[in-house]
């Protein structure tokens, strides 16, 4: 995120816009290429041909819900070609990766994106990716009421699904939000205050699906970052705010805990 792009309508470059998913496919990109780097199972199974995924898919179910991200088995006879592939998009979006990363990517599976309607055989990862980047407290009921949605809808569609929730949340103490001028504006954040608040609702209030089978979530997890949007490194805060290692909402448990889930659920 620390790469300005273009976004929205907006002539200026930004880090971050609300009217644009970039920050939201970039969040996607990233969690499945460390999914694919860190469990062995679910990079086994890409090395055989059975995963497909889409970002900005519409899962059909009782209201159609366009998901974040989507991973699927790929459907017998599905053609192999037409679909940028994993690491192409890498380029579409922007992502830079430094050396070590570039190594790493190179070294995966390919795996063909961009998966119709067609192709979904059976949806195995349901996630969406929310943010929460300024005006915490204003945002913390849409994000709540929004995040509780999708998990339902999710599981109605397709039950066996691993539904996750990721969240980005700023802890930036302020953040040059856009504005209809284009030039944007200072907002200013009470820090900790403000994150500490997201990250306990997301915690407290956002139901597992170990306690609420209906509508909890099978997998929750969220970033904290330090993103000011006016051009200065967007990076990652470990310490508080951000829940510490052990806790379930950590990045890495997060991801352990959707490769155990994808272990259990869907290995070959």
């Amino acid at each position: 995120m620390s790469a300005a792009t273009q976004r929205g309508s907006s002539e200026r470059a930004w880090q971050y816009h609300s009217r644009s998913d970039t920050h939201s496919k970039i969040a996607c990109w990233t969690l499945l290429f460390d999914l694919l780097n860190e469990c062995d199972v679910f990079r086994r199974d890409a090395a055989a041909g059975l995963v497909g995924f889409g970002i900005n898919h519409v899962m059909v179910g009782p209201i159609n819900k366009t998901l974040d991200l989507v991973v699927t088995r790929i459907t017998p006879g599905r053609s192999r070609g037409g679909r940028k592939t994993f690491a192409e998009l890498a380029q579409v979006y922007g992502i830079v990766l430094d050396e070590q990363e570039s190594l790493l990517l190179a070294a995966l599976p390919t795996i063909e994106g961009e998966i119709r309607r067609q192709d979904v055989s059976e949806v195995t990862i349901a996630l969406e990716a929310k943010a929460c980047m300024t005006e915490h407290g204003k945002s913390l009921p849409r994000l709540h009421a929004e995040i509780l949605a999708t998990g339902y809808l999710a599981k109605r569609a397709q039950p066996r699904c691993i539904t996750v929730s990721y969240s980005l949340v700023n802890a930036a103490t302020s953040f040059r939000t856009p504005s209809d001028t284009g030039k944007g504006k200072t907002n200013v954040h009470k820090q900790p205050t403000d994150t500490r608040k997201v990250v306990e609702m997301l915690g407290r209030a956002i139901p597992l699906a170990r306690d609420v089978p209906s509508i909890g979530y099978d997998v929750l997890g969220l970033t904290v970052v330090d993103c000011r949007n006016d051009g200065s490194p967007v990076t990652v805060v470990d310490s508080d705010p951000a829940p510490s290692r052990a806790h379930h909402l950590h990045y890495e448990q997060m991801l352990r805990s959707l490769c155990a889930e994808y272990r259990a659920r869907f290995a070959t």
